[in-house]
């Protein structure tokens, strides 16, 4: 089923994130219920404009508390050459720039899989937490739409 989100369709193929176990207190790569998800953007060659829709539903934002989720790219699906396509930081004002806390919400990452004049073929997001003790938690799902 599909919906009309943020100038873009929701597809259940261009889910970054979604798991069975929704909050995740150490760092790791996008699942869909409990595998892995990496995205195949098809040619290698291509540039493509998209935007990464993530929904937050709960960070921790106590004193000391991070949490980044990235877009990442690949060329050759995530064996060894992985860079950052786009970020978004989440927590404890102190730790963030700007001062401000970043909680629970609704983010639109646009970004481009280009990097260096070279496309990335393979995309996945990649929740880091930087803080963990306390323990720090992170509840989001991310999919991606065309920009």
């Amino acid at each position: 089923m599909s919906a009309r989100i943020n100038l873009g369709t929701y597809d259940a193929a261009t889910v970054l994130h979604k798991p069975n176990t929704p909050a995740i207190t150490a760092s790791a790569a996008g699942v869909v219920a409990d595998a892995a998800k990496v995205l195949d953007l098809g040619d290698a060659v291509s540039a493509m404009q998209a935007k990464a829709i993530v929904d937050v539903a709960a960070v921790s934002t106590g004193p000391g508390a991070k949490s980044v989720i990235t877009i990442q790219g690949s060329d050759d699906n995530f064996a060894a050459d992985i860079v950052t396509l786009a970020a978004l930081e989440l927590g404890d004002a102190g730790q963030l720039p700007g001062g401000v806390d970043q909680g629970a919400g609704r983010y639109e990452l646009p970004f481009t899989n280009v990097h260096n004049n070279v496309a990335k073929r393979y995309v996945r997001s990649y929740a880091t937490i930087a803080v963990t003790s306390p323990v720090s938690s992170l509840t989001y799902t991310a999919y991606l739409v065309p920009a």
